[in-house]
């Protein structure tokens, strides 16, 4: 076999790795990102819709990230309500006779529980920019601290003070993945493919092919 003919299968060697390892790995690589992308813009839009923190949403998405012997990402959305109590600070708001607000911040003692309030009367809960209406601080019996609120339903009077995302998290995730597909989707493939072939080229120059 002369010099000609040991490069030719030299080369045909590497078009079959770059059929059995670069793709897949490139292909790994484009998801990942995307999906990342996808997460990070659908958590962006969400929080501003329903006014809340982006750090609140953000862990109620993870991602699976895809690779070279299975390329596909899976996202988990957790799309349950979130509850008042983990958006941000209670402060409490007293409404005394003359129809004047006043504000009194709440604190815990010690032992992790909330302190008594400085003041008395019909009570709303502020946390972030939401406001609810006859509110109060409960511990429940699991342990937990909620916001609750009394309702007009005689048999369920009281329930714990949520703020509703499904529809929106829906929304923006639908938005954002099918949109991203179509943009970023093939820039961040090429992108990824030229990486695999320069790693896989730099990798047979160093061993002398």
């Amino acid at each position: 076999m002369n010099q000609m003919d040991r490069e030719l299968v030299q080369a045909v060697k590497n078009l079959s790795s770059l059929q059995e390892s670069a793709v897949p790995k490139a292909s790994a690589m484009a998801i990942n990102r995307v999906a990342t992308r996808a997460v990070s813009r659908s958590v962006k839009d969400t929080a501003k819709t329903v006014r809340i923190k982006q750090k609140v949403i953000r862990p109620r998405a993870t991602i699976k990230k895809a690779s070279g012997k299975m390329p596909v990402a899976y996202v988990r959305v957790r799309r349950f309500d979130v509850p008042a109590i983990s958006i941000a600070t209670a402060r409490t708001q007293i409404r005394r006779k003359k129809g004047r607000m006043q504000v009194s911040g709440v604190s815990r003692n010690s032992r992790g529980r909330f302190s008594q309030r400085q003041h008395s009367g019909n009570t709303a809960i502020v946390v972030g920019r939401h406001k609810f209406a006859n509110a109060f601080l409960q511990r429940l019996k699991n342990g937990r601290w909620h916001i609750m609120q009394r309702t007009s339903d005689s048999r369920y009077p009281i329930q714990v003070c949520k703020v509703p995302i499904v529809n929106e998290i829906t929304r923006a995730f639908k938005h954002h993945s099918q949109t991203l597909m179509k943009t970023d989707m093939p820039k961040e493939l090429s992108s990824a493919m030229g990486q695999q072939i320069r790693l896989i080229v730099r990798r047979e120059v160093g061993r002398g092919h």
